[in-house]
């Protein structure tokens, strides 16, 4: 009974200290339509090509974002009765690092209106999500597991979703969407497959669907698609991929490992053709 009560306590949240990151990871957002002064973006120049990094105050308001909500996730999981050493704590810092500068991407470049204030509302919500469901998932005891891996998975792929819209709606050039869907899509395959496996990671798997992911975006970077079309379409083969990865690497037969990556993709590729029209 002593060690269940001493699970129990350790799976708890610790509000307090949810609390105050979720406040200053919000204000910091709240800081980005603010921040307007001009920088100067880098330029690569190579034999028939130009590449320029677009830098400017938001991109770096972003990256200080997305280091509080680091520091804030370690924070968290230091308040935990186990107290995980270091590397355990790594772990967790990944996927809602990622959420953070996602969201700070449309937050970013957004006007200030009705569409700005829910994005932040809801992102904000799913970054409390995430972080909650980073602390149960630490914990390796309790019901609330099942729930913390169904959410993370979840939001997961929304943000990638919310990520290639962004960058179809924002006009990015191709180069540049490789530099961001490409390391997210690996850190969600990473983190997914790490959870699904037993705590055990699938580099392989998490190159092999961003090469694929690269292909992909690459033809549909050409095509006459809606944003949202774009993003579903994205969408679905990055998790229709990482599904069957996870599937195979449990030792399921093909018959039965085939089906739910392909519902999925059918899906969201039904319902993509339909708000493209």
């Amino acid at each position: 009974m002593e060690i269940r009560a001493a699970d129990f306590e350790s799976e708890r949240l610790p509000l307090s200290r949810l609390s105050q990151v979720a406040a200053v990871v919000c204000l910091g957002y709240a800081a980005l339509p603010f921040l307007h002064p001009p920088l100067e973006s880098p330029v690569l120049v190579l034999p028939g090509f130009l590449f320029v990094l677009p830098v400017s105050p938001s991109s770096l308001a972003a990256i200080w974002v997305t280091l509080l909500v680091i520091s804030g996730m370690d924070w968290i999981l230091q308040g935990r009765g186990d107290s995980p050493p270091l590397r355990s704590r790594m772990v967790h810092w990944p996927l809602p690092a990622l959420v953070a500068w996602a969201l700070s991407v449309p937050l970013g470049t957004l006007q200030v209106g009705p569409q700005w204030w829910l994005v932040f509302g809801l992102g904000s919500a799913l970054l409390i999500a995430v972080m909650a469901a980073e602390y149960v998932v630490a914990g390796h005891v309790g019901a609330g597991q099942f729930w913390a891996y169904i959410t993370l998975t979840a939001v997961s792929f929304a943000l990638f979703l919310i990520l290639a819209m962004t960058l179809r709606t924002t006009g990015t050039r191709l180069y540049l969407q490789w530099l961001v869907l490409i390391p997210a899509v690996v850190l969600i395959v990473l983190r997914h497959l790490y959870l699904r496996l037993a705590e055990r990671w699938a580099w392989e798997w998490a190159v092999v669907v961003g090469l694929l992911m690269v292909q992909v975006s690459t033809g549909l970077h050409y095509l006459p698609l809606k944003p949202l079309s774009y993003g579903l379409i994205l969408t679905g083969i990055a998790y229709s991929l990482t599904s069957l990865a996870g599937a195979l690497e449990e030792g399921r037969p093909w018959r039965s490992a085939w089906v739910e990556p392909v519902v999925m993709l059918s899906v969201l590729l039904i319902l993509a053709f339909v708000l493209e029209r």
